[in-house]
């Protein structure tokens, strides 16, 4: 398996392929800028610059009228000589906007994070073209920067009452519609196995939908997973994730394979890897049907572990290394809330209290 598998390397080169896709679609002027992000970065992070800037010239198109009438690839390198600070601004407000309706016909505000991605992106796009000398000034860099908001909001997860109804309703596939308990009962193993599976190690699902049969070593109890970022990984599994593996891969895997030779270890109904669209599905199934209020997603069960590990051992650097982390401080960033709870409960202990033993000792 590992990042040089056949399921990495054509993941790759579908995004290469996006993205040249993308970069063929804007001007000649941008087409270096695109080349040096897939020299640079993983192939996702480089489709995803690209889809950024393809989304600021569309705004270019829409809003600036020397652009109105002309395909993408023919907007001149001029208009964007011509941009400054304020131009850069007005395409934060676009963004902030909404601008497109969601599925139910709303225009909702985007929310930070999504701002702060196409921000990202344009800024590279223009330090790239001052870089190489295509501009004398960025005008990025007197743009406004949102600040984040410094108040650091808790962290969905669920609690441990909700994760054991959780593990009953997919072990209970009677709670659900007659359809969905038919399908649910082909693989009821392999749905165990995979939510035991994210709920006990936090992988990503995307790490998840990675794994081949041969990431999973019984001796000595571990998987081998392929990180965001393109390096591979190996974490431990405790006796509740073999168990449910070793079940599912010795009695329900093989009646869902219709070639022996598919490397993958988490088969679906259409007889072919498990998408990461797939895997979100079928948690999305099990939270209604446990009765969550608020959609089940993967993230979230990757949250609940990170939680519960940092809970258990007070470690964030434990919880960083096994979640997969570069850099502690996102760790810290998305577990801040925990560290309150425990100052908080630290402010009702009486440390000098007498202690009970001790006094009937005495």
């Amino acid at each position: 398996m590992g990042e040089n598998s056949a399921y990495y390397n054509s993941l790759k080169q579908k995004r290469r392929q996006d993205t040249e896709n993308i970069k063929s679609s804007l001007p000649q002027h941008v087409h270096g800028f695109v080349d040096e992000c897939l020299l640079r970065y993983q192939p996702s992070t480089a489709f995803n610059y690209a889809q950024d800037i393809l989304f600021f010239y569309k705004y270019l198109k829409e809003k600036n009228p020397i652009c109105r009438n002309l395909e993408l690839r023919n907007i001149t390198f001029e208009v964007i000589e011509n941009l400054g600070p304020q131009d850069i601004n007005e395409f934060q407000n676009y963004v902030a906007s909404g601008h497109k309706p969601d599925k139910t016909g709303n225009i909702k505000p985007a929310n930070e994070r999504a701002i702060a991605r196409k921000m990202a992106a344009v800024r590279n796009y223009f330090q790239y073209l001052v870089k190489y000398d295509y501009l004398n000034a960025d005008p990025t860099i007197k743009a406004v920067v949102k600040k984040k908001d410094p108040e650091k909001k808790d962290i969905r997860r669920l609690d441990s009452e909700q994760v054991q109804k959780l593990i009953d309703s997919v072990e209970n596939v009677n709670s659900a519609s007659y359809h969905s308990r038919v399908l649910s009962e082909i693989t009821a193993k392999r749905d165990l196995a995979i939510v035991t599976l994210l709920l006990n190690t936090g992988i990503r699902v995307s790490e998840c939908a990675g794994l081949d049969l041969t990431d999973v070593n019984f001796d000595e109890n571990s998987i081998t997973i392929v990180r965001k970022g393109g390096y591979e990984d190996h974490l431990y599994i405790n006796e509740l994730i073999r168990n449910t593996l070793k079940d599912y891969i010795k009695n329900e895997r093989p009646t869902l394979l219709e070639n022996a030779e598919d490397p993958a270890l988490f088969i679906s109904l259409k007889h072919r890897r498990m998408s990461i669209r797939s895997i979100q599905h079928m948690i999305e199934k099990y939270g209604k049907n446990t009765g969550l209020s608020q959609k089940l997603t993967p993230h979230k069960l990757r949250r609940t572990y990170g939680t519960a590990l940092y809970n258990k051992t007070s470690d964030i650097y434990m919880v960083a290394d096994v979640l997969g982390h570069k850099d502690v401080n996102t760790t810290v960033k998305h577990y801040a809330a925990i560290e309150e709870e425990h100052k908080r409960q630290a402010s009702q202990v009486d440390v000098y209290a007498p202690d009970p033993d001790e006094k009937s000792r005495l």
